[in-house]
């Protein structure tokens, strides 16, 4: 017999998956504007600009990153549900 989900109990979340060059698996990074963080890592990446040392403080499990723009080869945002 099938058990159904009570989707009540569910929520969303939206995270960050940062991309590096050379990096076995992208990093997962919390924050309170998803949206914007991503849409100011993707002007990041397609800057023409000398490459620029990047901080980011998130509010995960990874609280602070630093890392060259050069590294960064891609982001994207992933929704998560969790049980509240």
């Amino acid at each position: 017999m099938t058990q159904q989900f009570v989707t009540q109990n569910f929520k969303t979340k939206n995270s960050i998956l940062l991309f590096g060059k050379s990096w076995a698996a992208p990093l997962v990074l919390y924050f309170d504007n998803p949206q914007e963080k991503y849409k100011e890592i993707q002007d990041i990446i397609n800057s023409s600009a000398q490459p620029k040392l990047v901080e980011l403080t998130a509010n995960g499990p990874i609280k602070k990153v630093s890392i060259l723009s050069s590294q960064i080869s891609g982001v994207a945002i992933q929704e998560e549900q969790h049980l509240s």
